[in-house]
């Protein structure tokens, strides 16, 4: 198992790409992320067989439909969160501007995710954890050895809930169940900045350690 990871767009987002016994996915192709996903492609000589979005923020999202038309493979969301994928909805006006979501590449195969789903690719199982709060349909992706976390949690800090559709409520729930849920041994991969892990982020993270848990 080989991963890759890259910032990409304007708002330095994370994009990770895994390959695995010649296959890979990728998690939240940022804008201009194509050239450096084709070139860890070609490292591991692998073929890319989906792209998996963690939420529905442009900043993950923007280059998702043309890599799934290019590839022709599926690209996997949370409903709740799909109607971004149409020319950036869900945020501003400037930000649809910045991203140029007016030529975002429409996907033709949608998948949906959902809580508690098993999802294989490459040969790769993950658990997906529905954690709502930074965008209604954000969610954990969740391997034995790592989670893609995307916008729910980061290195000493969590996402912003500031959004339209975010919602500090729902965000709460979700450090106190499925965050706080994972297992302290798993490294965590989000959507900007550091990796971290569980262990750390629970010792040390003000946002969890104020849930006195």
């Amino acid at each position: 198992m080989q991963l890759h990871g890259f910032a990409a767009g304007p708002y330095n987002t994370n994009t990770y790409v895994l390959a695995h016994e010649g296959e890979a996915f990728v998690v939240d192709p940022g804008m201009h992320s194509h050239r450096q996903v084709e070139k860890a492609l070609a490292e591991t000589s692998a073929s890319l067989v989906a792209v998996v979005l963690t939420h529905g923020h442009i900043d993950h999202t923007r280059d998702a439909g043309s890599l799934a038309a290019q590839y022709d493979v599926p690209v996997h969301i949370h409903p709740e969160d799909a109607f971004m994928l149409a020319g950036g909805d869900g945020i501003s006006q400037r930000s649809q501007v910045l991203f140029d979501a007016a030529h975002m590449t429409p996907v033709r195969d949608l998948r949906d995710l959902h809580d508690g789903q098993d999802l294989t690719l490459a040969g790769v199982e993950l658990k997906v954890r529905h954690a709502p709060g930074h965008s209604p349909g954000s969610c954990l992706l969740v391997h034995e050895q790592f989670a893609f976390t995307g916008d729910v949690i980061f290195q000493g800090s969590i996402g912003r809930t500031d959004f339209a559709g975010s919602d500090p409520a729902q965000m709460d729930a979700t450090l106190r169940g499925p965050v706080w849920e994972l297992d302290d041994s798993l490294q965590l991969f989000p959507g900007h900045g550091a990796g971290t892990s569980m262990r750390a982020e629970r010792a040390t993270n003000p946002f969890l350690l104020q849930l006195g848990m």
